[in-house]
């Protein structure tokens, strides 16, 4: 928190100069937009020229210009299927001027605002400056993403991210332990992610209510987001928090279901001043769950405020913070190596196993406390037209009040060892001082948007673990020996187990450029590049007072792209460099030498075509990627018998994409995903990285699907359903590739009634019942029902 004060007194001088040059001569434009149906004009960008004011309609389909300095100025609407109308409109000191609009295809009612987007196409949430830290639209990006917005959280009454995740294209929800949801993309895992584009803490027990969506960006990304500690070269996940508005309003919800569900939800939004140059939300929630299996819970809460402060017309200063408890049982599952080679495991499938599935073999005494504090700052002041800047700051720390992890280790068909691990307490952080200055101007005829950044990342674990076999269970005997809390503590202070106490830190100083430049009005260029310095001191063991594994290292990032548009603002054909790293330490060998690593390096080549068509009713992508992955270590047995470690191994990952957006007529939506991935180990001589081999976890196919149709008229407006799914083939769970992890199909359903002043929503998960498991080996829910009603105000 020390650092935090620090940062924020650099701050303050950026305010008060930002102060003393404010206006307070100001008024303000709101208004309300609907379509000829009568339906909310959703998504729909409203511009103010002469001021450089804009803003996007919310769900309701309204709009809230604030701080117009007053004067003359000049609206219009340009609209494709209607007539550009202009119309001079007078800011009054104050004030606020109302106006309540219909589109329609002749109308005099439109005379006064400028309107550009689609107002149908509720599912595309794709704009966003965070996902190449520049402002450009998804059709002059040549990196590929995707996005899940508040709409579609609403309509799936999302509970949990893993019902996020399986709306994005080829990802696979992936869950560590410790608490993180996390996904995996393109054949790597990551469970950690960004926040508001900066890195979080190792542990993130993020709750869902803060989410105004979810942003996956493709590929490696180490250019602008770093080492892969906090990405996977699969790409990188964002987490976009809900932000203040400009009105007083949110809601209040309350969701009870299947296995005991309970949730209650509320969000909370208000001016602070007059002015509303100050504003002010709170998100906050509560959920109980119980457990599909005989024993096993989940329980946490969230507090998350977040204020805004618009200093002048120049500088605005946002902060926010969360606080995230959470309590809850976890197993896992793993193989006996030398079992599974020898056939002494014949299983080849979780099917196959003896394993119960509604069994947890644990109670619920052997559970996890866990928790996460985050505040983030950010300070953005514009220069001029051509130049802002953007000063963000984030401090994140996880922690393991306490973690009873329990592993299930099969030694045979039958037989099974508890392992556990026992973390009391642990603490996880990282810091992180980012700074950008992002210009917008022409050299020559030549538009260049650039962003150049600074990066300081600080990490540290303190970590204090006990990890031991608690026992062998028979699958096929009635009684089961008991566990509990005390036991297992008991069993971590006995001797030749006991508590081991380390401590590590480092650091990540980065700078990097990406220029977007327009050759021609519909050809435009990518360069990018990111130099980073990584340090360490290395690992601090308690019981020696000594240091280990201290290093340091330089990693280059390079990124290209070129985009042809081939119909301008529909039409785009893109391809790609991209690049990510990670950095390895030294290996001590069984001989006492010390291994000196390289970064281990991700180099990815990808084209595709991106359509935003048919007046915003189609937005697609479809694109094809080759991920190369160099100087993997692999584990290599020598002659006197000992395992080495090798570093030169390589992994191959390459497939294709396809996403499609649409709004075929009017109240029904559309969203669909396929990938298709293949990913291997090319390189590599031993059991950990054999050649040919697939990796772990990585299926071949996925695919995702959601329709839904809204009533825009009638007695029965506002009534809405949706039905859609889930397909994931077969993979292997193990690198050896001799245990298969099942795919599976997932159907479900929702029905919802939504109003001006309330909502009631009902959804079916896993209306087929289907038994899977994730990543980890541990069983998923079964069919399971939810019911919600949220009061709006």
């Amino acid at each position: 928190m020390k650092k935090l004060i620090q940062v924020l007194l650099l701050l303050l001088p950026f305010a008060a100069l930002a102060a003393e040059g404010s206006d307070p001569e100001y008024g303000s434009i709101r208004g309300t937009i609907q379509t000829n149906e009568g339906r909310p004009a959703v998504a729909v960008t409203v511009v103010l020229k002469g001021a450089n004011k804009h803003a996007i309609t919310s769900e309701e389909g309204k709009f809230f210009i604030n701080r117009v300095p007053v004067g003359q100025y000049q609206l219009e609407v340009s609209l494709i299927g209607y007539e550009t109308l202009r119309q001079n409109v007078t800011i009054v000191k104050g004030q606020t001027a109302g106006v309540e609009l219909q589109l329609q295809v002749s109308s005099t009612q439109l005379k006064g605002v400028t309107i550009t987007g689609g107002v149908s196409n509720k599912f595309v949430t794709k704009e966003s400056e965070q996902i190449a830290r520049l402002p450009i639209k998804n059709l002059e990006n040549p990196q590929v993403y995707h996005t899940v917005g508040q709409i579609v959280m609403k309509e799936q009454v999302v509970v949990e991210r893993t019902d996020i995740y399986r709306n994005i294209s080829g990802a696979v929800p992936n869950f560590s332990a410790g608490g993180s949801q996390g996904l995996s993309m393109r054949g790597f895992a990551g469970t950690i992610g960004m926040r508001n584009g900066m890195a979080t803490s190792a542990i993130v027990p993020l709750n869902p209510v803060i989410l105004e969506r979810v942003e996956a960006i493709k590929g490696p990304s180490g250019t602008l987001f770093g080492s892969n500690r906090n990405t996977s070269f699969g790409g990188v996940f964002n987490y976009v928090t809900k932000k203040p508005y400009e009105d007083f309003g949110g809601e209040v919800t309350f969701t009870g279901g299947s296995f005991k569900f309970a949730r209650i939800t509320a969000d909370v939004n208000a001016p602070v001043n007059a002015e509303k140059t100050m504003l002010f939300r709170l998100n906050t929630a509560f959920q109980s769950e119980g457990s599909f299996q005989d024993q096993g819970y989940n329980k946490n809460y969230t507090i998350a405020p977040s204020f805004t402060y618009q200093i002048s017309d120049r500088t605005k200063l946002s902060v926010e913070a969360e606080l995230t408890r959470g309590a809850y049982t976890v197993t896992t599952t793993t193989f006996n190596t030398a079992a599974l080679l020898n056939n002494v495991i014949k299983a080849r499938s979780f099917k196959d196993l003896e394993l119960p599935y509604k069994r947890s073999y644990i109670n619920n005494g052997v559970d996890v406390e866990n928790g996460i504090n985050n505040v983030q700052v950010q300070l953005q002041h514009k220069f001029s037209d051509q130049w802002k800047s953007e000063t963000n700051f984030l401090y994140s720390e996880g922690f393991y009040k306490s973690l009873l992890w329990t592993t299930f280790n099969f030694l045979t068909d039958s037989t099974m060892v508890r392992g556990m691990r026992n973390q009391t307490p642990e603490t996880f952080g990282n810091i992180q001082l980012q700074q950008n200055f992002i210009g917008d101007f022409k050299i020559g005829s030549f538009r260049n948007r650039v962003v150049i950044g600074l990066d300081y990342n600080y990490n540290y674990n303190e970590l204090y673990r006990a990890i031991f076999n608690y026992d062998t269970v028979n699958l096929r005997s009635a009684t089961v020996a008991d566990m509990s809390a005390q036991k297992i503590d008991d069993r971590s202070h006995a001797p030749g187990v006991g508590f081991k106490g380390t401590t590590s830190k480092t650091s990540n100083y980065a700078v990097y450029i990406s220029d977007v430049f327009n050759i021609t009005p519909t050809l435009m260029a990518m360069l990018s590049l990111r130099g980073e310095h990584f340090t360490t001191d290395g690992t601090y063991t308690l019981a020696t007072g000594k240091y280990t594994g201290g290093y340091s290292q330089n990693a280059l990032s390079p990124k290209l792209g070129l985009v042809y548009q081939v119909v301008k603002d529909q039409v785009s054909l893109f391809a790609n460099y991209m690049n990510g790293y990670a950095n390895f330490a030294p290996a001590t060998q069984p001989d006492g030498s010390i291994l000196e690593l390289k970064p281990q390096y991700a180099n990815q080549w990808e084209a595709g075509v991106k359509v935003d068509a048919f007046n915003k009713k189609l937005n697609a992508t479809l694109n094809y990627y080759n991920i190369d992955v160099t100087n993997t270590i692999f584990n290599e047995v020598r002659a006197d018998n000992k395992t080495y470690s090798v570093q030169g191994g390589t992994q191959l990952s390459r497939g294709f994409e396809a996403e499609v957006i649409a709004n075929p007529v009017s109240g029904l939506n559309l969203v669909a995903g396929y990938a298709y991935n293949e990913s291997t180990f090319t390189k590599g001589t031993s059991s950990s990285a054999k050649e040919g081999n697939r990796v772990a976890a990585a299926p071949p196919s996925v695919a995702n699907f959601w329709a839904s149709y809204f009533i825009t008229r009638g007695k029965i407006k506002g009534i809405g359903f949706g039905i859609g799914g889930n397909y994931v083939s077969d993979s292997w769970f193990e690198i050896n590739n001799l245990m298969v992890l099942p795919g599976y199909t997932l159907l479900n359903a929702a029905l919802y009634y939504d109003q001006p002043k309330y909502r009631i929503s009902l959804k079916g998960n896993n209306l087929l019942n289907e038994e899977y498991w994730n990543s980890t080996g541990t069983a998923q829910k079964t069919l399971n029902i939810l019911a919600s009603v949220a009061v709006k105000f």
